[in-house]
């Protein structure tokens, strides 16, 4: 009887010290948005942001194995409507960056959206810093909204670490299991 207590002991023991540890890890590698401001100019909303802690040691790892890494940033913006069920979307949009080490030439390189030039640098810390800046996203046209009403933006920032060729992901679903993200941000501003 008493071994059987010292077995079952030991096992719950074990089983909560994991449970800790999964907790510990799971709060401190969770990426997040800082810096989340919100302006306009004449003709367009803008979104500034940053990603805190997006980059794990094994993705950078990875970066510089060659393998393509995606920061895909998500925005919706809405307007508030008090007597509604739901609020209107006025726009949604995507921003999707690759980094990728050219290591003969020993660069980073940066595309944004498929744009043709991307933006080169010569180190990790850099290259990791331009992916984790959101400087002066176009959100939406200022045409789009009308002065005095409540609206809001919801950001949320996926890392990406690996795709399927040829649309496989939806046949191999597990897959977007690896990718992590940050939750949804939530903004209010009204156009003045």
């Amino acid at each position: 009887m008493d071994k059987m207590k010292n077995i079952f002991s030991t096992v719950l023991c074990i089983i909560l010290l994991l449970i800790i540890c999964m907790v510990v890890q799971a709060r401190t590698a969770s990426p997040k948005i800082a810096d989340f401001l919100i302006t306009n100019d004449e003709e367009k909303v803008l979104l500034y942001a940053r990603l805190v802690d997006g980059f794990k040691s094994e993705m950078k790892s990875e970066i510089l194995a060659g393998v393509p890494q995606d920061v895909v940033l998500r925005v919706k913006v809405y307007e508030e409507r008090p007597w509604w069920i739901w609020d209107k979307k006025i726009n949604q949009s995507e921003i999707k960056r690759t980094i990728r080490y050219d290591n003969l030439i020993k660069t980073f390189t940066i595309t944004t959206n498929g744009n043709p030039d991307p933006a080169v640098f010569p180190d990790l810390s850099s290259a990791q810093s331009a992916m984790a800046d959101f400087n002066g996203v176009v959100v939406t046209s200022i045409i789009a909204l009308k002065k005095g009403k409540n609206y809001y933006l919801k950001v949320k920032i996926i890392i990406e670490r690996f795709r399927l060729p040829l649309g496989m992901e939806y046949i191999f679903s597990f897959v977007s299991y690896w990718d992590y993200a940050t939750d949804w941000y939530k903004q209010k501003f009204i156009l003045k």
